[in-house]
Parts: C-alpha cells; sequence; structure tokens
C-alpha cells in the first residue's frame, strides 16, 4: 500500500504526533525552527553577497512536522543534513533514486483525465475576482501563514460565536471539520510558532504550513478577521516579514516592479506593462502546469533537448522499505479545463500556442493533442429531473455541457446531457474546456456537490476512467469547496438489482475522503515554487486509485 492515504498523510504516524505533541509543544518547537538556519532556504547559499535573504521552511503534512521535531529536539545529532532529511518529502523524484516494486494492476490502467482549476491554480491573476497578478501573489503566501488560535473556544454546533469558555472545545481542525468553529473575525496576535505577528520585517519568518489537516489550535492568516489585508499581505504590518518570499516569487514568475514600495500591492502597471510583451499570452501561468503537459502530454516533435525536458526523469508515488515506486505512463490522458470564469479563450490560446512550439522557454516542443479549438469550449449546466413526474424521491441531479457561450441564460439546448453521455464525449477528446455554472454553485452555498464534479468507479457502467481534479478551492470541509464527486449508484427496476444505471453527488465527509486520488486541493505556493509538484501529486493519486482494486 501507499505510505499517504489523504493529502499526503501517511497511514502511520499522524496519530503518533497528535498523541507525542501538544499544540504548546508545537509552539516552542516551531519557534525554534524559526531559529535555526538548519529549518530555512537560504537564497544564492553560495554567494557572499549582503543581500542574500532566508526564505521559510514549508511544511506540507503532520508527519513532516513530526519528523521535523524530533530531529532537532535530539540537539547531540542533530546537523545540517539530518535536518534536511528529516523534512524531505517521502516523494523523491531524483534520478539517482532505486525504483522498483512495479503495482500489480500495472498493465491494466485507466484513461486518465486531467481536470484542471484556472485561477490560483495554473494561471495568477483572477479579473472576474477583481485580483491583479501580484494581489494573487500576495494572497496565496497568506493562505499558508498559519497563525495561533489558543484561546478561542466555541460552541461545537454555533459558528457564530466565539466564547472564552475553557469548557468548550479548542479549534483543532479547519473551521468546518472536526470541531467546527469560525475563524473569520478572530483578530490573531502570534503565528503558529509563538511569535508575535507585529514583529519588524527583519525578524526570520515562521515555517508557512500546506497541508490538508490544520496543526491543532490554528489557521490560516486568510480565515481570520485580517483577511482584508490578504492582497497587500507583504506590504503590511503582519505580512512583511515574508516579503523576500514574494520577491523570490514575482522574480520566478517574470513578474517586473516588485520593488518594496509597491504598497497598494496591485501591480497593476507592471501587469499591463507585461502583456504589451511579444510573449503575453504566457503571461501568469506556473511554469509548474507546462511541465506537467510536457510530462503526460510528451513531444511527438522531435526528442527534447535537456534544457527544455521536464528536470525530474521519474515521478516518484510512494516508497516500499527504501525503494521506490513508479507506474509507466497511462494509455490515454485527456486534459479538462475547468473554470467558473470567462478565462477560458485566453487559456485556450495559451495552451494552443505551446503545443505549436511558440512558448519561448519550449521552443522544440509539439503535440497536436493539445490544441484547444473555440469548438471545444463548453459551459455546464444543472437540472432536476423527475423520472416519474410525480414522486420526488425519484428526483435527480442531472449535468449537462452546452457550446461555449458568454451568456449563462443564453445556453441553448444541452449538447451532451447526463453522465453516461458525457463521459462518452470526454473519452474521445484529448483536450476540452468547461466553463462550470458559478450561478448554481453559489445558489447552494458553495457546496462540494454543486461545483465542478468528477467521476469515480466509472468501471462498473463501462468506462475505465480515473478522473483527477486539481483546485486551489478544495477545502477540508464537506460545506465548503469546489471539487464534486460523481458515483455509480444501484437503483432496483422491475425486481432487478446491480442495476448501476446512474450516477449520484456524493456529500459532507464520503466526498472528502477521496482527497488524494479523485480530489487534489493546490496550495499555489507548492507548485509555484516546485516544477514538478503536480505531477507528484497525481502520480500519487494514480497509485492510489490502483490500489483501491
Amino acid at each position: 500500500m501507499l505510505l499517504t492515504t489523504r493529502g499526503g498523510f501517511p497511514t502511520t504516524g499522524t496519530l503518533h504526533f497528535y498523541s507525542s505533541f501538544s499544540s504548546l509543544h508545537i509552539g516552542t518547537h516551531c519557534n525554534m525552527m524559526t531559529k535555526n538556519n538548519n529549518c530555512l532556504t537560504k537564497k544564492n547559499a553560495e554567494s557572499n553577497d549582503d543581500d542574500d535573504f532566508l526564505l521559510p521552511k514549508m511544511y506540507s503534512t503532520l508527519d513532516e512536522i513530526d519528523r521535523h521535531l524530533r530531529c532537532i529536539t535530539d540537539s547531540s545529532t542533530t546537523t545540517a543534513s539530518s535536518a534536511a532529511d528529516a523534512t524531505k518529502d517521502s516523494c523523491d523524484t531524483s534520478s539517482s533514486a532505486t525504483y522498483g516494486h512495479e503495482h500489480e494492476h500495472a498493465n491494466n490502467l485507466p484513461h486518465l483525465f486531467l481536470h484542471f482549476d484556472v485561477n490560483e491554480t495554473i494561471l495568477l491573476g483572477d479579473p472576474a475576482g477583481g485580483d491583479s497578478v501580484h494581489e494573487c501573489v500576495n494572497k496565496i503566501i497568506a493562505k499558508s501563514a498559519f497563525v495561533s488560535t489558543s484561546g478561542i473556544h466555541c460552541h461545537e454546533n454555533d459558528s457564530d460565536n466565539l466564547l472564552n469558555d475553557p469548557a468548550k472545545p479548542t479549534i483543532k481542525r479547519s473551521p468546518s471539520s472536526g470541531n467546527i468553529c469560525d475563524t473569520h473575525q478572530f483578530e490573531p496576535t502570534h503565528w503558529w510558532n509563538g511569535m508575535s505577528i507585529d514583529n519588524d520585517c527583519n525578524s526570520t519568518p515562521p515555517p508557512l504550513y500546506t497541508g490538508w489537516t490544520y496543526p491543532p489550535n490554528t489557521c490560516p492568516y486568510y480565515r481570520t478577521r485580517y483577511k482584508v489585508h490578504a492582497k497587500k499581505f507583504t506590504s503590511s504590518l503582519h505580512g512583511q516579514v515574508y516579503r523576500p518570499l514574494y520577491d523570490e516569487l514575482c522574480q520566478k514568475m517574470g513578474l517586473k516592479n516588485c520593488a518594496r514600495d509597491d504598497d497598494d500591492g496591485s501591480g497593476g502597471g507592471s501587469d499591463l506593462q507585461q502583456q504589451q510583451q511579444p510573449s503575453s499570452v504566457f503571461q501568469n501561468f506556473l511554469p509548474a502546469f507546462w511541465q506537467t503537459l510536457m510530462y503526460y502530454f510528451p513531444s511527438t516533435k522531435t526528442e527534447l533537448p535537456n534544457n527544455e525536458s521536464a528536470p525530474f526523469l521519474v515521478v516518484v508515488a510512494g516508497l516500499v522499505g527504501t525503494e521506490c515506486r513508479r507506474l509507466p505512463p497511462p494509455p490515454k490522458v485527456t486534459l479538462v479545463l475547468r473554470t467558473f470564469g470567462l478565462d477560458l479563450p485566453r487559456v485556450a490560446v495559451a495552451i494552443s500556442e505551446f503545443a505549436k512550439g511558440n512558448h519561448p522557454e519550449y521552443p522544440n516542443y509539439s503535440n497536436e493533442d493539445l490544441i484547444l479549438a473555440e469548438g471545444d469550449l463548453y459551459c455546464s449546466g444543472w437540472s432536476y429531473h423527475n423520472k416519474n413526474g410525480n414522486d420526488a424521491k425519484e428526483e435527480e441531479l442531472v449535468y449537462s455541457l452546452h457550446r461555449a457561450n458568454t451568456n449563462q441564460e443564453e445556453k441553448g439546448t444541452a449538447v451532451y446531457s447526463g453522465d453516461d453521455d458525457i463521459l462518452n464525449f470526454l473519452q474521445s477528446k484529448s483536450i476540452i474546456g468547461i466553463q462550470d455554472n458559478y450561478p448554481f454553485w453559489r445558489e447552494n452555498k458553495h457546496a462540494p456537490w454543486a461545483g465542478k464534479p468528477v467521476w469515480t468507479n466509472t468501471r462498473v457502467h463501462g468506462h475505465d476512467h480515473h478522473h483527477v481534479l486539481l483546485d486551489d478551492n478544495i477545502h477540508n470541509d464537506p460545506s465548503d469547496g469546489a471539487g464534486g464527486i460523481r458515483v455509480p449508484v444501484v437503483v432496483e427496476k422491475d425486481g432487478s438489482s446491480n442495476n448501476y444505471n446512474r450516477y449520484e453527488s456524493l456529500h459532507g465527509e464520503e466526498a472528502l475522503a477521496l482527497h488524494g486520488r479523485h480530489l487534489i486541493r493546490v496550495p499555489t505556493i507548492r507548485p509555484s515554487l516546485e516544477d514538478d509538484w503536480f505531477i507528484r501529486q497525481i502520480e500519487k493519486a494514480r497509485w492510489l486509485e490502483l490500489d483501491k482494486y
């Protein structure tokens, strides 16, 4: 079995973390970590420039924190190398790794469908939401900067009350998971490592966290009352300690004018200047996205030169003893772009130009399977169909696709309607764009089932598919998120059973249980810094999907 099961969590170790380390212990040792150079990444580490700076350490799982704490608390043996080993991702993507243990089902791989959200997942800047590129960079840092919620208490079933009553349970997980408590009106005073959030910009930045489950008594800065400062986070008093990271992200994304005096955080002028450049069609897309396309849609033109090929030869999805496991490429891959906004035409042009070899960083890449024509852009709709005409129990929610139209009210007759019809259509395509129905999602209070659906257990309907949605708006919250799961159900008809003749949407915890296999939350700061991050998560999902058989 894979070592990671949900959101990168090992099957062992997480409970050990909770039982061995109290929230006070976490704060104490996170504070130790911020003072230890082994726990930080130094830019230009080999140079002697005076403007070198430290970037914050990032953790992606509770187990990773656990391993690092055990490492640094052993003061007699802690060294730079051991600290690095302790925090190393369990999925080693280096070419020096030893590979083996092919999966027993590796010869029966399903058709892989990669559903990618657009804004703040593969593309920075959200015109529909009024966010400039520079504001998005600030926001993605604020979403991973965790504060302490110690001292907050609330009623288990009343998320509107914040009471300083020690008899009430404290926050242990996300606001709508575990002990429910709304932090949006909370004004934090300390980062999760115990450091005051009012420290000056010369302080060592607290570690960031990008995991699926919150550490005890913490929450993101973005989920507090100070969310109003998120768009200019690193220019504010609280977030200025992360300004070096902001500058690093801007530099990696090729953004201009990231000077410290950009107090409004908008960068509007520089965004406009960048859009006037010849390569503006590719501007603000994460390099990790292009690397992912090259990995799952190899160039059909020529073998790419070393300086253009992906910087990882094999993606490792897990460990068996000391050996890494890998899967062969899927027999077929389909790219499905998913968005609530109106950005599909721009994204279609960028991907098509990339597929034609017109990206300045990858001029030798070519693959016609990624050319996205205007006729392959659709918008979705939901409708309720009463099968018997009068029996409310037989009411069925039907998902449909319509030809793309900027006017949601004039979609016209559905081109494809119902799960089977849509799955048949999707498996015939190599790339497609879908504008999902934001009004329906909003009307249903942003419930995951009403958002962007993907399908599971499709083999019972004759479709050998594996659908994976990668979206920054997937949350560890059964009542809030963009990603939904459609599952086949047994419906008795004429006295017979075991007839999987329709799909239904999963609700609540059942849907959350499929995180890591069909739903992948994207903490945007990770793929912004790590070009192979998307691929690592997809490969983990592929292992988990095969393991269920």
